[in-house]
C-alpha cells in the first residue's frame, strides 16, 4: 500500500476550501513520503517561497534543489493545524496553519538519542487554481522554535 494518494482525490469533487487546504496537505506530505510528483502538485511552477534564517527561494527546482531533495531524504513528518482559508477570487485564495515537523537522520527515526530535530512554525500562504487543482504560490514560514540536532538537517545517509 502507498503512503500518499494522488493529487486529484477520486469520490466527489472538494469545495474549494477543501482543495486550498489541500495544497497545503500534498505539499507537506511529499517530503514525507520524499515525493517529487506530489510536490509538484502542490506548488506552481514560480512558486516562491521565503524560510526565516533560510532565505528566499524561487521556483519549484530550487525548492527540489535547497530543500526538498536534503529533507525529503530523512525520516520525517510535517503536521499542519488550525488551517484557515480566505478564498480571495474565483481562482485566488490565501491560507495560514501552524506546522510542526519532525526530522529525523535516515533510518533512525525510530532509534533514541540525538537524532532528531523538531520544529515548530506559522505558515502564511497564497494560492492560485490552476485547471481544477490548487497550488502554492507564495509560501512563508516563519519558524518560532527548534529542539534537538540542527546538523540533523545535513544528514543524507544513516
Amino acid at each position: 500500500m502507498s503512503f500518499t494518494l494522488p493529487a486529484q482525490l477520486p469520490g466527489p469533487p472538494l469545495t474549494d476550501r477543501e482543495a486550498v487546504a489541500d495544497a497545503l496537505y500534498r505539499a507537506v506530505l511529499a517530503f514525507d513520503t520524499n515525493d517529487a510528483a506530489l510536490l509538484q502538485s502542490a506548488l506552481a511552477d514560480d512558486v516562491e517561497v521565503e524560510l526565516t534564517g533560510g532565505g528566499q527561494l524561487r521556483g519549484v527546482a530550487e525548492v527540489r534543489e535547497r530543500v526538498f531533495d536534503r529533507v525529503g531524504a530523512l525520516d520525517t513528518t510535517h503536521l499542519v493545524s488550525n488551517v484557515r482559508v480566505a478564498l480571495t477570487g474565483p481562482t485566488e485564495a490565501s491560507a495560514t496553519c501552524t506546522a510542526l515537523a519532525q526530522h529525523a537522520r535516515p533510518g533512525l527515526g525510530r532509534e533514541p538519542g540525538p537524532n532528531r530535530f523538531m520544529t515548530g512554525a506559522l505558515y502564511a500562504c497564497e494560492l492560485v487554481k490552476v485547471g481544477e487543482i490548487w497550488k502554492i504560490k507564495s509560501w512563508r514560514a516563519k519558524f518560532l522554535w527548534s529542539e534537538g540536532d540542527p546538523e540533523v538537517m545535513r544528514s543524507t545517509a544513516a
